[in-house]
């Protein structure tokens, strides 16, 4: 090699050094300002409970929901958070709750965490305290058949498990009205304990249950609000279509129980290979886009639900 192609080589590696080293320092500075936005709301939510508690201000706080609408995190609900209008949040033992109006009227947003557990227990608790007239699953899910792509919308008619009895949702809309619209798909959604990450494994499972996309929390809500004879919907979001493969990295940091602990799974992921900061900004582009299409189709149908 040359003194001069080993100057440019050297530049090269120093320039793409330094754009990873951005890279890997915007996408902390990012996590890191996400979790003190979740500090400030948590005195808030601090505020709340005192006032639920009798001390301070008195908060309204219902005794009954017409529509709740479920989300395993915060990054999910984040785009419907935004629309509604004096949103107030809540931390429950176990979940969080937001509060707010959608066109005049009050409805909920519940984080529930990640996974079937946390999404029924949470469901039965909620159930009790608010006595919604209807739970709508929202959230992500990934796809297991070709026509549903990256940002379509899936409405289930039906939710199984592989080791359990399918649950049918009543849907007034069917499959062929769906496909008359764009980016709509209504189908069966199978519910998983695991992040799906393979385009192998996403077509098997599909083929083997007859569905058309994955969650981790749907059968587990559908399931309690038949038991607690509450009306159901399951609204999701593609945004891993069944071709497309996630990181390896993303079931630890979905796993994580708080934003302080994901930024610690997310800078060691970063340390222990400093490429994986590229799959984690296309992560959060997607979760983003996937989160306001959601919530731009939430605005249209929880109106509906009466």
């Amino acid at each position: 090699m040359t003194q001069q192609v080993r100057l440019v080589a050297d530049s090269t590696l120093s320039s793409f050094s330094q754009v990873q080293a951005n890279e890997n320092f915007m996408l902390l500075r990012w996590l890191v300002g996400n979790w003190i936005q979740t500090q400030g709301r948590g005195l808030i939510q601090e505020q709340l409970q005192a006032r639920v508690a009798g001390e301070g201000e008195p908060c309204q706080v219902p005794d009954s929901i017409d529509v709740a609408c479920f989300f395993a995190l915060g990054i999910e609900s984040g785009g419907f958070y935004d629309l509604l209008e004096s949103p107030e949040t809540i931390r429950h033992e176990g979940f969080v709750e937001h509060l707010g109006l959608l066109d005049g009227r009050l409805i909920s947003l519940v984080e529930t965490g990640v996974g079937g557990k946390k999404a029924r227990k949470t469901t039965e608790r909620y159930i009790e305290l608010r006595k919604p007239q209807w739970i709508v699953s929202s959230g992500f899910a990934g796809g297991l058949a070709e026509p549903v792509k990256k940002g379509h919308v899936v409405m289930s008619n039906s939710v199984v498990r592989a080791e359990r009895d399918e649950l049918v949702i009543p849907l007034s809309m069917s499959e062929e009205q769906a496909a008359a619209q764009p980016g709509l798909h209504v189908g069966r959604l199978l519910t998983v304990d695991k992040i799906i990450r393979t385009p192998r494994e996403k077509r098997e499972l599909g083929e083997a249950n007859g569905a058309i996309a994955v969650d981790m929390e749907t059968y587990a809500t559908a399931d309690a609000c038949a038991e607690g004879k509450t009306r159901f919907l399951s609204v999701r979001v593609i945004t891993d279509a069944v071709d497309d493969e996630l990181p390896k990295n993303l079931e630890r940091l979905v796993e994580q129980t708080s934003t302080a602990k994901m930024i610690g799974a997310a800078a060691a992921a970063i340390i222990n290979r400093p490429s994986s900061v590229q799959d984690m900004w296309r992560l959060r582009e997607t979760a983003m886009k996937a989160s306001d299409r959601l919530a731009r189709f939430l605005q249209g149908v929880v109106p509906q639900l009466k």
